[in-house]
């Protein structure tokens, strides 16, 4: 009898503590969500799992890092990864009863990107000469907008604007072309860039 128990438990047979394989998101897929569910498949005698999370822009900054025990197998992230556009890596370890022979090589990092800012882009910019004002559509679930002109020569910020309507009059006009740069925010996300030159 208790060789038939020391056959179904991994830690007595010498079976080594295999890492999980994750499901979902795939790797390298495009999610839009920016509290994407990870799940991976259950490992036979594991008591838990260890994920270790970081969600960069693609700049650098670190906009989430999360290392955490998990009794399932599938992890719901409690904040959100993204402000509009991130690349997450994911590496889940197996936690097995002491003893057991360790995974034969380490963890690959599991990547996917968040892309949310389609959900909140910016559509119909104009610029309404009579008025001298920048108007374009409300973006559904917007909370506010920000504008930004640039010189168009030579990329220099001439102003930036915060708006809670679709709608923004510029400083006066300025000596040579502007590219005016538009974005929503959509609860956390910043949404797809709208631009218009005058």
């Amino acid at each position: 009898c208790l060789a038939g128990v020391g056959l179904a438990s991994p830690a007595l047979a010498g079976l080594p503590c295999l890492n999980p394989t994750i499901v979902t998101p795939a790797q390298a897929s495009r999610e839009s969500s920016t509290r994407p569910t990870i799940s991976w498949r259950a490992v036979a005698g594991a008591s838990s799992y260890r994920l270790q999370l970081v969600s960069r822009e693609p700049e650098g900054r670190t906009l989430a890092s999360i290392d955490s025990l998990v009794n399932d197998t599938r992890f719901l992230p409690p904040q959100a990864l993204s402000d509009g556009l991130a690349l997450v890596s994911v590496r889940v370890t197996s936690q097995c009863p002491e003893g057991t022979p360790p995974a034969p090589s380490p963890t690959r990092d599991h990547r996917f990107l968040i892309d949310a800012r389609a959900a909140c882009a910016i559509s119909g910019l104009v610029l309404e000469a009579s008025e001298k004002r920048i108007r374009w559509a409300p973006t559904i679930g917007a909370s506010g907008y920000e504008a930004f002109g640039y010189e168009a020569t030579d990329g220099r910020l001439l102003f930036r604007r915060e708006t809670s309507e679709p709608s923004v009059v510029p400083p006066a006009a300025n000596a040579g072309p502007v590219v005016v740069a538009v974005r929503a925010r959509c609860g956390e996300v910043f949404g797809e860039v709208g631009y218009l030159a005058y």
